[in-house]
C-alpha cells in the first residue's frame, strides 16, 4: 500500500509540475530560465526544501500568508499545486520576522526565503525537479543533515597510578592561575602542555598556550559565544555561572516577551522541535563537552577550566546554546538545514559576537563547484549576516563587545583532504586537529581549504589521556568530566580563544572599536607552524594545515595592535616617521605597497616607516606583517 500511494504521490507531482510549466510559459512569453539549485546531494534530507523566491513574487506570497495565517500555501497557484500534490505541512519563512532587526533582514533579502516541510516519501530530487518549472522561485537549496566532529568518546580513569611529574613554574615558566586540581590542570594539557601527561611523553608547548594568555585576560560576561551544537547543559556544576541568560525574557510564561520571535528562550533555543527546552543527556553531551572547553567555570575549585571562563569572579565569558544536533546526529533527528540557518541568524540577533559550530557535512559529500553556488544558498547567507551584524544594534552602530562577528567550524574528521562544508565556506575559519605531539591528529580532515589548527586530541597516542578534557554529562544527568576527541574538541579551542581576545580588547573600560574582520586577521596571524611536526608518519600534511596552530597568548598580544594606522600628511620635500611597533606586534617581518610611487616614497627600517612627500596629491600605502594583517596608511601630501 505504500509503494501505492507514494506511485500516485509522484504521479500527481509531475502532472501539477507540468501544470506549473505550461502556466509559466503563457505568463511569460516561452521564458524557460528556471532556478539555480544548490547543494544538491544523494545525502538529501527527504521531506523538506528550501526555496528563495524572486523580488517580484515575494510580495504577493508575504500578502497570502498575511491573510491566510500559517497557511501552507505560497498564493501562487503553480506553486501551491505542487505543495499540495507533495503533501505538504508547512510552509514559512525561513529567517522568522526579526522584530528590531527586521528592516536589516529585509534588507539583506533573507525575507524572500522560505522553508517547506512535506511528505517525506517524496525524494528531495523529484520536488526539486518539479519546482525548478516554476520561474517565480530563484533558488532551490537541498537540506543536508549535519554531522557533529567528535570521533570517539573514551573515559578518564577517576584515579592515577602511574608516575607522574608535577606541573612547575620552571617548565614554561608560567603559572596556574586558579584552584582547580592539579589532575585536571595534567589532564587539560592541550591548554599548557609540560612535555608530559602522567607517564605519557608529549611535546612542551604542543597547546593553544592558554596559561600564558590569563596572565592578561580571563574573560567578560559581555562576550557572548553562540554554541551551535546539541543542546548545552545550563545547569552544569561547571557551566551555570557562565551561561547566558536572555533577560529580557521571562521564563516559563508561554509568551514572546523580547519580541525576538522566540518563546522563553532563556539559555537559548532548541532549533531541533522548536521549543526553548534544551536537551542534553550521556547521549547528547556532545554541546556541553565544547561548553566547557570555550568557558568553564574558571577558580572554582571544581571540575576543568575553559579557555575564556573568567576569574571566578563572574566574569567568564558567557554561552548562549543553539540546539541544532539531535541524539544522531544526522538525518531527522537534528534541525536540518532549516534549523542550522535559523540558529546562526539568531545568535547575531540575540547578542553573540562569536559563533562556535563542532558540526558540518561529511567530507566531498557537496561538490566544489556546487557549493560555489553557495554565493546565492541560505546557509551562506546566514553566515554572512552573522559576520556583518554580530554585535550591532538594529541602526548600525555597535552595541556589543565587537562590532561584526566571527563564524568558526571544526574541519572534520574523515581523515580526508576533500573540501568539507560548510568548514571550506571562506566566509569561516576552519579548524583541523592536533594531538599531543604537535602533529595532525590521525582523523582530522586537512588541505589548502583548512584555516588554522588547535588541540583537537588523538586517542591513538594515549587511549585514557591523548583526548580533550572538558565537561560532560553523566549518566543520571549529573554534572560529569568526559574526554574526547575530534576537530569538534579543536573547534571551541579558537572559539574560546577568540572569546578572550575580544574580552581583552574590549576590557573593563568597554573600549569598542574591535571588527570581526580585525579579530579573524590577528587570529590567522599570531598562530605558531605546523608544518615542523609533519615528518614521518605525518609526511604529506605540510601546508595542510592551514596557517599554523593556534596560539592564545600570541592572539591577545596581537589583537592589542590592531587599530588602524592613523592618516598621515606632509609637505613636499617633507618626511614623517611612524612606528610601527604601535600597530604590529613583530616588525621584522613588515612589508608594503604604495599605491603611486610619483608622490610619496617610502623607507622602512627596524619598524620605523619614513614616509617622504613628493608632489602633491594622495595615495596609499598598504602595510603587511606577510600573513593575514594588511593595514592601509592614507597620506596626503601638501
Amino acid at each position: 500500500m505504500k509503494h501505492i500511494f507514494k506511485s500516485l504521490l509522484l504521479a500527481a507531482l509531475v502532472l501539477a509540475a507540468a501544470s506549473c510549466a505550461k502556466d509559466d510559459t503563457e505568463s511569460r512569453g516561452g521564458d524557460t530560465a528556471g532556478p539555480v539549485i544548490v547543494n544538491a546531494s544523494a545525502a538529501a534530507i527527504d521531506g523538506e526544501i528550501v526555496l528563495k523566491f524572486k523580488a517580484g513574487a515575494s510580495g504577493g506570497v508575504e500578502k497570502t500568508r498575511a491573510a491566510g495565517g500559517q497557511t501552507a500555501n505560497s498564493g501562487i497557484d503553480e506553486i501551491d499545486r505542487i505543495l499540495t500534490s507533495a503533501g505538504t505541512v508547512k510552509f514559512e519563512r525561513l529567517f522568522p520576522s526579526g522584530g528590531r532587526f527586521e528592516e536589516r533582514t529585509r534588507r539583506e533579502g533573507l525575507h524572500l526565503w522560505y522553508y517547506v516541510q512535506y511528505d517525506p516519501s517524496v525524494p528531495t530530487s523529484e520536488m526539486a525537479k518539479m519546482l525548478s518549472a516554476c520561474k517565480d522561485i530563484d533558488i532551490i537549496e537541498y537540506s543536508l543533515p549535519a554531522v557533529s566532529s567528535d570521533y570517539r568518546r573514551v573515559s578518564v580513569p577517576a584515579a592515577v597510578t602511574a608516575a607522574t611529574r608535577a606541573i612547575s613554574d620552571e617548565v614554561r615558566n608560567v603559572p596556574f592561575p586558579f584552584n582547580e586540581s592539579e589532575r585536571s590542570q595534567i589532564l587539560q594539557w592541550h591548554y599548557n602542555n609540560t612535555g608530559n601527561v602522567y607517564s605519557q611523553a608529549t611535546r612542551l608547548g604542543a597547546d593553544a598556550n592558554v596559561y600564558a594568555a590569563w596572565q592578561l585576560a580571563q574573560g567578560n560576561p559581555d562576550v557572548i559565544v553562540a554554541v551551535i551544537d546539541q543542546g548545552v547543559k545550563y545547569d552544569h556544576e561547571d557551566l551555570a555561572a557562565n551561561m547566558w541568560i536572555n533577560k529580557g525574557e521571562i521564563p516559563g510564561n508561554g509568551i514572546d516577551d523580547d519580541g525576538n520571535g522566540y518563546v522563553d528562550d532563556v539559555y537559548g533555543f532548541n532549533f531541533t522541535n522548536n521549543t526553548s527546552e534544551l536537551n542534553f543527556s550521556q547521549e547528547l553531551m556532545h554541546g556541553t563537552h565544547v561548553a566547557g572547553t570555550v568557558a568553564a567555570v574558571n577558580n572554582n575549585g571544581i571540575g576543568v577550566c575553559g579557555v575564556a571562563g573568567g576569574s571566578g569572579r563572574g566574569d567568564g565569558v558567557r554561552i548562549m546554546s543553539c540546539e541544532i544536533l539531535g541524539k544522531n546526529e544526522s538525518g531527522s533527528s537534528g534541525a536540518g538545514l532549516s534549523g542550522q540557518i535559523r540558529a546562526i541568524k539568531y545568535a547575531a540577533d540575540n547578542g553573540a559576537v562569536i559563533c562556535q559550530n563542532s558540526w558540518g557535512y561529511p567530507a566531498g559529500s557537496i561538490a566544489d563547484t556546487d557549493w560555489k553556488n553557495g554565493s546565492y544558498s541560505a546557509i551562506t547567507r546566514a553566515i554572512e549576516y552573522f559576520n556583518k551584524y554580530a554585535g550591532m544594534d538594529e541602526n548600525g552602530n555597535q552595541e556589543g563587545p565587537m562590532a561584526g562577528g566571527i563564524v568558526i567550524f571544526a574541519a572534520g574528521n574523515d581523515a580526508s583532504n576533500e573540501n568539507t562544508y560548510p568548514a571550506a565556506d571562506p566566509n569561516v575559519v576552519s579548524v583541523g586537529a592536533l594531538g599531543f605531539k604537535g602533529a595532525p591528529a590521525y582523523y582530522t580532515n586537512y588541505g589548502k581549504w583548512v584555516s588554522m589548527s588547535a588541540p583537537g586530541g588523538d586517542q591513538m597516542l594515549s587511549n585514557a589521556y591523548g583526548g580533550v578534557y572538558s565537561t560532560s554529562v553523566a549518566e543520571d544527568g549529573s554534572s560529569a568530566y568526559e574526554s574526547i576527541q575530534g576537530t569538534s574538541m579543536a573547534c571551541p579551542h579558537v572559539s574560546g580563544a577568540c572569546a578572550l581576545a575580544v574580552s581583552y580588547y574590549y576590557g573593563a573600560e568597554k573600549r569598542k572599536g574591535l571588527t570581526g574582520g580585525m579579530l579573524r586577521q590577528a587570529l590567522l596571524s599570531s598562530t605558531q607552524p605546523v608544518d615542523r611536526f609533519c615528518t614521518g608518519s605525518y609526511a604529506g600534511y605540510e601546508g595542510m594545515m592551514g596557517v599554523g596552530s593556534l596560539d592564545t597568548y600570541k592572539l591577545l598580544l596581537t589583537v592589542a595592535r590592531m587599530d588602524s594606522i592613523p592618516a598621515q600628511k606632509v609637505a613636499a620635500g617633507a618626511t614623517v616617521s611612524l612606528d610601527l611597533g604601535d600597530y604590529f606586534l613583530a616588525t621584522n617581518v613588515l612589508g608594503y605597497t604604495i599605491s603611486d610611487p610619483e608622490i610619496v616614497a617610502v623607507s622602512l627600517q627596524g619598524g620605523v616607516m619614513q614616509i617622504k612627500g613628493i608632489r602633491k596629491g594622495q595615495a596609499t600605502i598598504i602595510v603587511s606583517d606577510g600573513a593575514a594583517i594588511r593595514k592601509p596608511i592614507e597620506v596626503t601630501v601638501e
